[in-house]
């Protein structure tokens, strides 16, 4: 198999899994616990509202990917590192029940994802497919773990992927 071909198979299995996520309903057995329930209802709407962005984001990615549209995916990845509503809309108190209410992972977890979005946003403007496909992938591992760890009143049967601290090429 040529790696255009994985290539291919890798973007519609990570395209799938982003669907697979917005359509799983359910709970995750385990140490698991959701952090909506502990959320202010402020806090849990914006949250709600970045995470809509980001899937519909993440789905015109996958199109520009697997079509060549380089500066879709830069202006996509873009978007979804801009995205960051948590870090652009938090009052004083509002980061103060943020903390209280959320495990330090999960804010890690956040900042990774857009921190990779970045990343595609370059590879995009780079014009370099193979790193698409990776960063897209590793986008889509990120949001599995989160989900799979704390959105597990919504989003059952997720397996945490097992996310490298850092990756040895320096990427995020």
């Amino acid at each position: 198999m040529t790696p255009w071909c994985r290539s291919r198979r890798w973007l519609r299995v990570a395209g799938g899994a982003v669907i697979a996520i917005t359509l799983t309903a359910g709970s995750v057995a385990g140490d698991a616990e959701p952090v909506g329930p502990d959320l202010t209802d402020k806090l849990r709407g914006l949250l709600v509202k970045e995470m809509v962005e980001i899937e519909v984001a993440m789905q015109e990615t996958y199109s520009a990917i697997v079509q060549g549209r380089h500066d879709e995916v830069a202006r996509r990845g873009q978007a979804i590192h801009d995205s960051f509503i948590l870090e652009q809309s938090l009052t004083p108190q509002d980061r103060r029940d943020l903390k209280g209410a959320v495990p330090a992972e999960f804010l890690e977890l956040d900042a990774r994802l857009h921190r990779l979005a970045a990343s595609l946003a370059e590879a995009g403007r780079e014009r370099n497919t193979p790193r698409q496909v990776d960063l897209f992938g590793r986008m889509t591992d990120s949001c599995v773990a989160c989900h799979s760890r704390y959105v597990t009143d919504r989003f059952g049967g997720l397996e945490a992927p097992s996310l490298p601290e850092r990756p040895e090429d320096g990427t995020p």
